[in-house]
C-alpha cells in the first residue's frame, strides 16, 4: 500500500485487517500465519487492480490514495491527480462540481452515502456518467483516518435510461395523437350518420306505400348496423389506445337495471324472447356508463343468440361484490371456445360473418372495459342449454343521489306542438337542413343558425323568441353549444330552454358537456329520443 500523504496523516492499521485473498485451507492441517509482507503485497493488488476508480481522503478531504482505475475512467493519471489540491474537483463536470463538494464535505464530517450520479469532464473533453458512493474509514481505536470513495462508470446505464425516457416520451405522445385522431373520428363520423337519421325520419312520415315503407326499414336497418360498427370500432380503439378513463361513482344498480330493459324489451319481442329483468336495490361503484356498455353487449349478444326461451338479467351477493348475471337459453359454448369468445372478430357458429349475427367485437369490448374496471367476468356455459355471464362489482353503502336519467327507446307520444318556434344552432348545414326538414314534418316551427351571433341576428332585438335551442356541442372556433345557449339567454333575459347534442365521446368533453346543466344527447340519436327531449323541453317553458 502506498505510504500517506506528506501531511502527516495516520496510516491504517493493517495488522487489524484480514485479507479477502481466497486461501484454500486442508482442514486436517492447522492454519498457519499469513506474513505481513505478503497481506500488504494482496491488499495493494486488490486496491491497485479494483475496476472501480477507488480513492482514500484524509479527514481534511485531501488524497492519500488513488487506485490506477482512475486513468481508465478521467484520462489522469495517479500523479496528476495526486498533485491536485481540490482532488477530484477538476475531473467533474463544471455543473456537478457543487453536488460532488457536498459529498466531500458529508465524508469529512463521517457521513456515508451510495450512489450519488454525476459526470466526469475526461482529460480529453469528454463527458462521462459514474456514480460514486462513499464510507468513512477508522483505525482500531476507532479514531477517523478520512473515507473512501468508489465511483464506477455508468454511462451505459444513463443512455438506456435517456432511452427509455424518450421513448416513454414518444408514446405519450403517440397515445395523445392518438385520442385526438379517436376524438375527431368519432365527431366527424357521426355528424353524417346524425343527419341521415334525421333525413330518413323525415321522408318516412311522408310515405304511404307499403313498398317504400319497407325501403325505408331496410334503409333504417343499414344505418343502425352503420351506428353498431362506428361504436363497436371505436370502443375497440379507445380501449386499445388506452384513452378511456374510468370515473367511478356510487349508484342504485336499479336504475341502470330500468334502462335495460327498456331498451331491449322491443327487441326480444320481435325475436319472440322472453325478456326479464330482476330487480335490486343494490348500491354499487363503479362507473354507470362503462358498465353500462358491458351490460348492453352481453344482453344484446345473449338475444342474438338464442332462438327459443328466455334472457334473464339479476343480481345477487357475492361477498363484498354484486354478481350481475346475464343468463340465456341460447346455442351454448363449448368449453374449449370459452376462452376464445372474447377475441376481437371471433364468432361461435358463422364462418359466413352473417351480420345479423353481429360483428364478434361485443365480447372483446366487454372484456376489455371490465379489465379496465377491474371486474371480473365469469362464464358458465353448457352446449345446447345457454349460457351464463358475470360480472363482479363493489357493493358500497347506499346513497340517495339519483343516476341521470337515460331517455326511453320507445316510440314517442304525439307531441304538443302549439306552433312553437325552434332555435337549431351547428356549424354543419346539411346537420341544420336535416333538423330543419325533421322538425317541419313534426310541425315545429325552426330558426336555423352556425352560432349564437348569427342566431341573434336572425331572432332580431329579442321580438321573436324561441321555445326550445338545440345545439350542437362542438362549434367553430372553440365555442360549444352550452357557451351558446347561456349567451343568447344573456342577450335577450330570458331562460329558455336548451338541449345539447353531441358526436363527441372524449372523456374530458363529455364530462364538460354533462356539467353544462342542460341535458345531452349523443350522436346520432335516434329521431324519436330527439322528439321526446323537445316535448320536455317545451313542456318546462
Amino acid at each position: 500500500m502506498p505510504a500517506p500523504h506528506s501531511n502527516g496523516e495516520p496510516a491504517p492499521d493493517k495488522r487489524t485487517t484480514s485479507a479477502p485473498a481466497r486461501i484454500k485451507v486442508d482442514p486436517a492441517v492447522p492454519p498457519r500465519p499469513v506474513p505481513l509482507s505478503e497481506a500488504d503485497r494482496l491488499f495493494e493488488a486488490i486496491a491497485n487492480y479494483t475496476y472501480d476508480w477507488e480513492s482514500w481522503l484524509g479527514r481534511d478531504g485531501r488524497a492519500l490514495w488513488i487506485n490506477p482505475a482512475v486513468e481508465r475512467m478521467t484520462g489522469y493519471r495517479v500523479e496528476e491527480c495526486l498533485a491536485m489540491r481540490d482532488y477530484p474537483l477538476p475531473l467533474v463536470h463544471e455543473e456537478d462540481r457543487a453536488l460532488i463538494a457536498e459529498v466531500i464535505d458529508r465524508g469529512e464530517r463521517g457521513q456515508s452515502g451510495n450512489d450519488v450520479a454525476f459526470r466526469i469532464r475526461r482529460k480529453d473533453g469528454k463527458v462521462v456518467w459514474a456514480a460514486v458512493s462513499w464510507q468513512t474509514l477508522f483505525d482500531r481505536s476507532g479514531q477517523s483516518l478520512g473515507f473512501r470513495t468508489s465511483v464506477r462508470d455508468i454511462t451505459e446505464r444513463k443512455m438506456a435510461e435517456d432511452a427509455l425516457r424518450g421513448a416513454h416520451a414518444e408514446a405519450e405522445r403517440a397515445n395523445r395523437a392518438k385520442s385526438r385522431f379517436l376524438a375527431a373520428a368519432s365527431h366527424d363520423l357521426r355528424q353524417p350518420l346524425q343527419a341521415a337519421h334525421l333525413f330518413v325520419a323525415a321522408l318516412r312520415l311522408g310515405l304511404r306505400e307499403p313498398g317504400d315503407l319497407n325501403l325505408m326499414d331496410s334503409v333504417e336497418d343499414a344505418l343502425k348496423s352503420a351506428n353498431e360498427l362506428l361504436d363497436a370500432l371505436l370502443d375497440v380503439s379507445r380501449l386499445d389506445a388506452g384513452v378511456l378513463a374510468p370515473q367511478f361513482r356510487k349508484f342504485a344498480i336499479a336504475d341502470l337495471l330500468d334502462q335495460i330493459e327498456t331498451e331491449f324489451s322491443e327487441a326480444a319481442r320481435e325475436r319472440k324472447l322472453t325478456l326479464r329483468v330482476m330487480p335490486s336495490s343494490a348500491t354499487i361503484r363503479t362507473d354507470p356508463m362503462l358498465l353500462g356498455r358491458i351490460l348492453r353487449n352481453l344482453v344484446s349478444n345473449a338475444l342474438r343468440y338464442t332462438e327459443r326461451g328466455r334472457v334473464l338479467v339479476g343480481c345477487r351477493h357475492a361477498g363484498d361484490r354484486l354478481a350481475i348475471e346475464v343468463l340465456d337459453t341460447g346455442i351454448g359454448i363449448a368449453a374449449d371456445k370459452i376462452g376464445r369468445i372474447f377475441e376481437e372478430f371471433y364468432q361461435i357458429g358463422n364462418p359466413e360473418r352473417d351480420r345479423t349475427r353481429g360483428l364478434g367485437l361485443g365480447l372483446a369490448i366487454v372484456a376489455g372495459v371490465a379489465k379496465l374496471l377491474d371486474h371480473p367476468i365469469e362464464v358458465r356455459s353448457t352446449p345446447g342449454r345457454g349460457s351464463v355471464f358475470r360480472v363482479l362489482v363493489p357493493l358500497t353503502e347506499p346513497q340517495f343521489e339519483p343516476a341521470p336519467p337515460c331517455p326511453s327507446s320507445r316510440p314517442a307520444a304525439t307531441a304538443h306542438v302549439n306552433d312553437a318556434l325552434l332555435l337549431a344552432i351547428d356549424d354543419d348545414p346539411k346537420q341544420l337542413e336535416a333538423m330543419k326538414a325533421l322538425f317541419g314534418r313534426w310541425g315545429y316551427r325552426t330558426l336555423l343558425a352556425e352560432s349564437a351571433p348569427a342566431a341573434l341576428a336572425k331572432l332580431g332585438a329579442g321580438e321573436t323568441l324561441p321555445h326550445a335551442i338545440i345545439a350542437d356541442y362542438r362549434l367553430r372556433d372553440g365555442y360549444t353549444g352550452a357557451g351558446a345557449i347561456g349567451y343568447i339567454r344573456k342577450r335577450l333575459g330570458r331562460q329558455i330552454p336548451g338541449l345539447i347534442l353531441t358526436g363527441d365521446t372524449e372523456p374530458a368533453r363529455l364530462a364538460e358537456a354533462s356539467a353544462s346543466g342542460f341535458e345531452l344527447l349523443h350522436k346520432p340519436v335516434e329521431p324519436n329520443r330527439l322528439q321526446q327531449a323537445i316535448e320536455r323541453l317545451l313542456r318546462t317553458r
